[in-house]
């Protein structure tokens, strides 16, 4: 193995003492040797290098990033349910180890050997650059976890988890010690390389925020978004093949309950034809792509947070052009549901008023207001406040003559 970059596998086989209490010495050194066979069989099919034995487990270097994974994949398919009940847990790493005769050293020997005493019974953790070297190439979607805190390591190393189990689709997400539950994670859409680079090397700088892919068009978008569950997709409204608000259209389908994503739109101009189709299909809001970096870093951050906004630039005309290219529409039978005191929430939320705004004007506690404003979205189905500020224009409920439109204000 003459390439310095390799990636290193560590396994470790878990509750490795209790099989010598469950089935006594020589049979639980008999299925330790079944399950070491099985593991090396999978190295040697991927070309892989043993390193060593770690006594519950094996060091691994190899070649390729893609190897390393879908080795990862094979080992837990052929432990899995295997005689005696074992279970695995493989950590993943790529770098330039140091050579010490045999054996290797340094920091991508340390990650890949924490990350594995980090995973769960039947998991496999990546470190970030693995992902971004196989994640594309490997059949199994590779799924963010966030920024883990390792034993040894200075600073918060961001990881992923490869989804190997074929029933990894109904399967419930296993929580992994360490995990930054802050973390935001981004997939930026965009067919321009290099306003992809700016807006990752924006994002990557601000804690709690992780970006897990780049698309360069809708179809990309999409395999990343099942690949990669981000929490915020960055969508280019125009992109070649598939455009932004089909991609998105696509997205939000199949975004599972268990973790929702939201959509932030980009565009060049602060207003076209394609905006009123983009709110339709589900999207929380919109941005310009000259956007101050400080303002791209919050609207991340509110849509994240299951908020909604539109830029301050956009509002104005956008609500203008809802009368124009609205299809004409009957309130819907949802807002029969509203309360007296709904409709007048969701009207001031049309008009583009804060949370804050509204609880002065109708002389009422701001979490009074958040209440109302749950119900408001949970009684007419819709997403968030784009969704509802959509739907009260349809229904007539807010006109852009309205004097008392904020329309200079975004939606938050």
């Amino acid at each position: 193995m003459d390439n310095p970059f390799v990636t290193i596998l560590f396994t470790d086989l878990v509750g490795s003492a209790a099989l010598f209490d469950r089935h006594g010495d020589e049979a639980a050194d008999a299925l330790r040797r079944e399950h070491f066979a099985t593991l090396r069989r999978a190295v040697a099919e991927h070309g892989g290098r043993e390193v060593k034995s770690t006594g519950d487990g094996l060091m691994v270097a190899f070649a390729s990033a893609v190897a390393a994974v879908r080795c990862a994949v094979d080992m837990q398919r052929a432990t899995t349910g295997e005689k005696g009940a074992l279970s695995l847990r493989v950590g993943l790493d790529a770098g330039e180890p140091l050579p010490d005769e045999q054996d290797l050293y340094g920091t991508p020997v340390i990650v890949a050997s924490r990350l594995c005493d980090t995973a769960g019974e039947g998991q496999i953790l990546a470190s970030e650059i693995v992902c971004r070297i196989a994640g594309h190439r490997v059949a199994e979607p590779i799924e963010p976890v966030g920024a883990i805190r390792l034993s040894g390591i200075a600073e918060h190393v961001a990881a992923a988890q490869v989804r190997w189990r074929d029933d990894r689709d109904d399967e419930r997400r296993r929580p992994v010690p360490g995990v930054d539950p802050d973390q935001i994670s981004v997939l930026i859409a965009d067919d321009q390389t290099l306003v992809r680079a700016g807006f990752r090397a924006i994002l990557e700088e601000q804690p709690g925020i992780d970006v897990v892919g780049e698309a360069a068009d809708g179809r990309d978008a999409i395999d990343l978004a099942r690949k990669r569950h981000p929490d915020v997709v960055l969508m280019d409204i125009q992109m070649p093949d598939l455009d932004g608000i089909q991609a998105t259209r696509r997205i939000l389908e199949e975004a599972h309950e268990s973790h929702p994503v939201a959509v932030l739109m980009l565009t060049t101009f602060d207003l076209n034809e394609y905006v009123y189709e983009a709110l339709r299909a589900g999207a929380s809001g919109f941005l310009l792509k000259d956007v101050p970096p400080e303002q791209l870093v919050a609207a991340v951050r509110v849509v994240a947070a299951g908020d909604a906004l539109i830029a301050p630039t956009i509002t104005k005309r956008l609500i203008e052009q809802f009368t124009r290219t609205a299809p004409p529409s009957t309130p819907p039978p949802a807002l029969e549901q509203l309360t007296p005191r709904e409709v007048e929430v969701l009207t001031l939320i049309a008009r583009g008023l804060s949370n804050g705004e509204i609880a002065s004007e109708l002389v009422l506690s701001e979490a009074t207001v958040k209440t109302h404003v749950k119900r408001v979205l949970s009684k007419l189905s819709v997403r968030d406040r784009v969704q509802a500020v959509v739907l009260a224009y349809e229904a007539g409920l807010v006109t852009p003559g309205d004097p008392s439109q904020r329309a200079d204000r975004p939606a938050s």
